[in-house]
């Protein structure tokens, strides 16, 4: 019976300690919450000015496609043509001739708009796949005409057939690809009447290539912009912590049953709280400017998420080694500067530092910073639409490497900011 109600007492006071650690965390969060929504700066650069710059690149460079729109089409001809009565007919070129020449009709006086682009090579191989993969993110659909082309369409019974090569889930490629299938069933029909009949069919085969023709800077920049957003917490994260130093509260905190963890954890969790609000606000902001996004916003938002407490972290180290608030701030906005540029590198197209290899897997100089994770996952995920399992490698990089900022952030604190003075 004794036995049994010291194991009760045990289990009540676990669930009592347990209680008491999550209210004063919670209370402490709530504080935090307040002084950092309380703040004008906070929502001038944290949320309104990634804002500003995601509306103003969304102007320049996102936006709908144009009802009148061109499209850039690289066409492989292998047509050898075909000699009926002595005349050799190459309808391949003829194709060609026709998609260069079909305009847009226009109003009197404005220049002609032309439909098709085309760019011409001999063959299509590997080499021609990784120019259109890695190269030309222009190009919206790749046309293949087959050697016996002018041969099949004087065979009445025989349907003509080409091949197209794009990827299926841009924008850009359906619509070159409805544009190109008007103008080849027209092209065909009229020129097997002119021999005679119009029997027979078209017949396009398409042929898929993982890109994403209609990538704009704007898609890529999306989540540099909203990362930039929750870079700016190490600004506040260090000087809310500096100034609960400076104006002697965390003394007066001291005197209380509160330990390093609840410190930790109540920051931790508000700014948890504000990255959520941030990262809803800038995505939501970035569809309405024409974001192509094709991934999982929810993927996305963890990514980010995650390292948004690599920042909390970040501030918590420079917070452990200023003494006023006013330097913790002015460090934060130096340290700022390269993880504002590590969300650039996609655009810029800077070529990655390998640090070690894991399985083939590739950990980069530039991912000791979490930034630069974060955004070449972000963008794999949803220019891409790669899964966990396609980027398993880099979430759980960013992990660790979260983990590790949180544990020097962590120890930093406990041992310079929270450490009883001596007499």
């Amino acid at each position: 019976m004794d036995e049994k109600k010291n194991t009760q007492n045990k289990f009540f006071s676990i669930t009592q300690n347990i209680g008491y650690e999550f209210r004063t965390t919670l209370k402490l969060s709530l504080k935090y919450l307040k002084e950092i929504f309380r703040s004008k700066l906070f929502l001038i650069i944290a949320v309104a000015l990634p804002a500003v710059l995601m509306i103003f690149m969304g102007v320049i460079f996102g936006g709908p496609i144009s009802a009148v729109q061109s499209f850039n089409i690289l066409v492989i001809n292998e047509d050898i043509g075909y000699t009926n009565d002595t005349i050799t007919y190459t309808f391949g070129d003829s194709l060609i001739s026709t998609l260069e020449t079909i305009t847009y009709p226009i109003e009197e006086g404005e220049d002609p708009i032309n439909i098709f682009y085309v760019y011409e090579t001999d063959e299509y191989n590997q080499s021609t796949e990784d120019y259109l993969i890695y190269e030309e993110h222009g190009l919206h659909l790749t046309l293949i005409i087959p050697e016996n082309f002018s041969e099949v369409i004087f065979n009445f019974d025989i349907d003509v057939k080409v091949t197209v090569v794009g990827d299926p889930v841009t924008g850009d490629y359906q619509s070159s690809l409805t544009a190109f299938s008007s103008i080849y069933d027209e092209f065909v029909g009229v020129v097997r009447l002119s021999l005679g009949d119009d029997a027979g069919h078209t017949v396009i085969t398409e042929n898929y290539l993982d890109i994403v023709g209609n990538t704009t800077i704007f898609d890529l920049m999306v989540p540099g912009f909203v990362i930039i957003g929750i870079v700016m917490n190490i600004v506040f994260v260090s000087s809310i912590l500096t100034e609960e130093y400076e104006q002697k509260t965390l003394e007066k905190l001291q005197l209380t049953p509160m330990r390093t963890i609840h410190l930790i954890g109540g920051l931790a969790l508000a700014q948890l709280l504000v990255a959520l609000v941030q990262i809803i606000v800038l995505f939501a902001i970035s569809l309405a400017f024409g974001y192509n996004a094709i991934g999982s916003y929810i993927l996305a938002g963890i990514i980010i998420w995650i390292m948004s407490l690599s920042m909390s972290a970040i501030g918590m180290i420079i917070a452990s080694v200023s003494k006023k608030a006013t330097i913790a701030s002015s460090i934060s906005s130096v340290v700022a500067i390269p993880l504002y540029m590590i969300t650039f590198f996609p655009v810029w197209g800077i070529e990655a530092i390998p640090m070690f290899q894991i399985n083939g897997n590739v950990f980069g100089v530039f991912d000791i910073l979490p930034t630069n994770l974060a955004t070449n996952m972000v963008n794999q995920v949803m220019i891409y639409g790669q899964t966990l399992s396609d980027i398993g490698f880099e979430f759980v990089s960013l992990i660790i490497v979260t983990l590790i900022y949180l544990t020097i952030g962590v120890v930093l604190i406990s041992l310079l900011k929270l450490r009883p003075k001596k007499e």
